[in-house]
């Protein structure tokens, strides 16, 4: 049993959540995003008066992403206790966390890229990386749908007397999916709640996955601390 390392990578969700705040709020301060129709001059002026303070944050906030392989370990691990010897839906949800950690590592260096060394000659350079960096950093939402999709799935499947996630979760997981969906339309969209910083593309978007990876992550802890040499024994013979 290595319960103690399942709790570590189990806390590397909230983990994440935490240095998310301070590192992509406070630092780069790139919450609020800025309009997708904001003038390439106001881009370049973040990026020229605030670079230094925008590659530190970026920095962390790269780091931070890398958190979500062993968080969706952990969440894998648990989901083989309800699947057992074949774990498809628990493979794809790991395999969906590792995409998902890369689908944020991009953007984020897209934007290193624009902040590393600005200028006026490079106004439209830093403007399309800029673009191309929150198209990709919301839009990209199809891996943790996907993910969200298959634990929600898998947890509604338990027909075990003492299920590991309680039914609730799984409803509210599946629930998270879909309302985390509309982010996908940010291509389409230029102003109004489905560009790349409206409340149906973002904001609603990132308080549900925030309030549902912390959520999750108590339940997934929860789920640890009662995996036992019995209940293993029990998930291997099924």
């Amino acid at each position: 049993m290595n319960n103690r390392a399942q709790l570590l990578c189990a806390w590397c969700g909230p983990a994440m959540v935490a240095i998310w705040v301070v590192s992509f709020v406070f630092l780069a301060g790139f919450i609020p995003p800025p309009p997708p129709d904001a003038p390439a001059a106001d881009t370049l002026a973040m990026f020229t008066e605030h670079g230094g303070l925008i590659r530190l944050g970026l920095v962390l906030t790269l780091f931070a992403s890398a958190l979500l392989v062993p968080w969706s370990a952990a969440v894998s691990m648990q989901m083989i206790r309800i699947e057992g010897r074949r774990p498809v839906l628990a493979l794809t949800q790991m395999g969906s966390g590792i995409a998902l950690s890369l689908e944020f590592i991009v953007p984020i260096m897209v934007w290193q890229a624009a902040a590393y060394r600005p200028g006026p000659e490079k106004l439209v350079v830093i403007s399309v990386l800029n673009t191309s960096a929150w198209l990709m950093f919301v839009g990209v939402i199809s891996s943790v749908v996907i993910q969200a999709l298959v634990f929600g799935v898998a947890i509604l499947l338990d027909t075990g007397e003492r299920p590991v996630f309680p039914r609730w979760s799984g409803y509210f997981t599946i629930w998270t999916a879909l309302l985390l969906s509309p982010a996908g339309l940010v291509p389409l969209f230029r102003s109004g709640p489905f560009a790349w910083n409206g409340v149906f593309a973002f904001w609603i978007p990132l308080s549900v996955y925030c309030v549902w990876m912390l959520c999750m992550a108590k339940l997934v802890m929860a789920a640890i601390r009662t995996d036992t040499p019995a209940a293993e024994l029990a998930a291997a013979g099924s």
